[in-house]
């Protein structure tokens, strides 16, 4: 048995060590897509080889690693099937025959476009690092426009370049879209002064991370906000957290490089940049907005570093004006607080 490309015959052949089944890999297909269209299980999260979920053992062969992921020791056991490649020509896989294991599909973010209000601009062609954004040229953009933008979803990552990017919000998530995320970033419940809130934009693959740091979000007054890529965030995101209270913010992205997305963490340090100047501006102080880049294997001590200057930062500076504050235990409520409470409007 055997599978190929369109695009030429086999580059190398996969071989399944419980089966014997053998399939050919071609220069434009992945190990991961060939294992999947012929049955066999194998769970997937970045498709980039900076992840490590879709590793597989191999039991002969000389594969050519191109992960970022797995150390030298586990290099000579595994290889990611959704980058490696294979330099001997035949490598032998240790997978479980079809059907024993089910192929899951992880459900994932889309961008989607509405075509009424979008000007075919190219931003979104331009960000989108998976080929998956393209102008439509028979459809009617904004004011009857000719050509709109249209979002392969095959191709589509979900990592929300595209949204983030759009200058007149043509384009949406089914996931992460810009009022879940006002929504949940701006939804956490009053505290005392003496508690600072700060809030953690985090991307999947920092988040835990920040969560080791963190303890859960419970420890430590600080509340994660995870997000497909710290590309998503755009510059309302940032500035409405503010609007709703916090007192400081911290974007966590993968070290330059190596972000999933290629440009994701470039971009949200571009724009943290970009509001920082607007909070001096403002008047609420730069220095309550931090990007830090976290690398893929420990990174607590350097998110931790990062903290704590965020903490000093708002220390220094004091809690945000905008921010609701709730009263310290055994504080007596003012008596305008109590009145209002009392009509059920406070």
């Amino acid at each position: 048995m055997s599978a190929s490309g369109a695009d030429g015959a086999p580059e190398f052949t996969i071989k399944i060590a419980s089966t014997g089944d053998a399939f050919g890999v071609a220069a434009g297909q992945s190990m991961l897509s060939v294992l999947h269209e012929n049955g066999y299980a194998v769970q997937h999260s970045c498709t980039s080889g900076l992840c490590g979920t879709c590793k597989v053992r191999y039991l002969e062969g000389e594969p050519d690693h191109r992960d970022m992921i797995l150390t030298d020791d586990e290099k000579t056991e595994y290889l990611t099937t959704c980058i490696s490649r294979c330099r001997s020509g035949e490598i032998v896989l240790d997978l479980p025959p079809p059907g024993e294991e089910p192929i899951v599909q992880a459900e994932t973010p889309l961008a989607v476009v509405d075509q009424d209000i979008c000007v075919a601009c190219l931003t979104c062609v331009r960000a989108c690092t998976y080929g998956a954004a393209a102008i439509d040229s028979a459809a009617i953009g904004v004011g009857g426009i000719v050509g709109a933008a249209t979002v392969n979803r095959d191709d589509c990552a979900g990592c929300g370049l595209c949204a983030a990017a759009c200058p007149t919000g043509a384009i949406s998530m089914t996931q992460f879209s810009d009022g879940e995320v006002i929504e949940r970033s701006g939804g956490f419940a009053p505290r005392p002064a003496s508690e600072p809130l700060v809030v953690a934009f985090a991307c999947p693959h920092c988040a835990p991370a920040v969560n080791a740091f963190d303890g859960g979000g419970k420890s430590s007054g600080l509340e994660v906000m995870e997000m497909p890529c710290t590309g998503r965030i755009d510059n309302l995101h940032l500035m409405r957290t503010f609007e709703d209270g916090a007192d400081g913010v911290i974007v966590t992205g993968c070290e330059p490089g190596r972000c999933y997305h290629s440009t994701g963490n470039l971009n949200a340090a571009k724009r943290t940049e970009r509001v920082r100047g607007w909070l001096d501006e403002v008047g609420l102080g730069g220095q309550r907005l931090a990007m830090v880049h976290l690398p893929a294997r420990d990174g607590e001590q350097p998110f931790a570093e990062a903290a704590g200057k965020m903490v000093a930062a708002v220390a220094e500076l004091g809690p945000s004006p905008l921010r609701k504050v709730a009263p310290e235990p055994g504080d007596e409520p003012a008596p305008e607080d109590a009145l209002l409470a009392e009509l059920g409007l406070l």
